[in-house]
């Protein structure tokens, strides 16, 4: 049976074909809800913590309630059971349902919560960036809190990455720093020493950026958090990217300039969030 066959939705596991979205749905009309991306791992949802209150922080920001974790959780773990995967990515969304298509919706009430897994798919060669002027990360916006599920921002850059010969966006915050890759959070080493951009940067609290970054300080490996301007990239030798489907995932190149994808401290950096809760 294939990831496409079984989805959870609402509490219940359903045929695909059989589940259904009410087309007033405000997630679909508006982009109201939020969603989290995590890995299964051993058929449970790995750092399902960090998730599930990342998750809680967008509802409780958003005024949709909570759905029932344990439930949820239950719930993941089965799919993976019934669709007979050991490894495999999930994706949670939860929007504010049915409600009206105007501003005024009355807050707090249960949303939809729909629950899907797709087979991991190896992980791509190491990737190639270039950096999008536009569109920007801004520091205020949900966007850098949670995910919402517009994603067109992020969308964008990717689309415009693509046409200019990448694989993926670096982009900038509002203020023209560096923020992150458009899907993932960005790293890279200079004479040995790891950087990333702060958070005031407009990039996403990551769930994998925030357990590589304990395991890198339990480890002794100084992380430096700041905000800096794109041509500091012009003189690192070796980059990463972080997300919960990939882990630590090297940059081979960057703006057309070859990085050593498979320097010692990437290596090193991947191994520490292998093992990092």
């Amino acid at each position: 049976m294939s990831g496409t066959d079984l989805v959870w939705l609402n509490g219940a596991i359903l045929a695909r074909e059989a589940a259904r979205i009410d087309p007033d749905d405000r997630g679909f009309l508006l982009g109201d809800g939020a969603f989290e991306t995590l890995r299964m791992q051993a058929g449970r949802p790995r750092r399902w913590a960090r998730h599930r209150a990342r998750l809680a922080g967008a509802l409780e920001r958003l005024q949709i309630a909570s759905p029932d974790w344990g439930a949820l959780e239950a719930g993941l773990a089965e799919l993976a059971r019934r669709l007979g995967f050991d490894a495999a990515m999930a994706r949670v969304t939860v929007s504010r349902g049915a409600g009206g298509r105007g501003f005024e919706t009355p807050p707090g009430r249960p949303g939809t919560v729909l629950a899907a897994l797709s087979a991991q798919e190896p992980a791509p060669r190491a990737v190639a960036l270039g950096v999008i002027d536009a569109p920007r990360r801004e520091p205020t916006s949900l966007a850098a809190r949670f995910k919402p599920i517009g994603y067109g921002d992020a969308l964008h850059a990717r689309r415009l990455a693509r046409a200019a010969g990448a694989d993926m966006a670096a982009m900038l915050s509002s203020q023209g720093a560096l923020a992150s890759a458009d899907c993932a959070n960005l790293f890279w080493i200079i004479e040995e020493r790891v950087f990333t951009p702060a958070l005031s940067s407009g990039a996403l609290a990551g769930t994998t950026r925030a357990a590589l970054n304990a395991a890198a300080r339990a480890a002794g490996v100084t992380v430096e958090e700041g905000l800096w301007a794109p041509s500091v990239l012009a003189q690192c030798e070796a980059a990463f990217i972080t997300n919960a489907r990939l882990g630590v995932h090297p940059v081979g190149e960057i703006e057309g300039r070859a990085l050593a994808a498979d320097h010692r401290l990437v290596a090193r950096m991947a191994a520490l969030e292998r093992a990092a809760e």
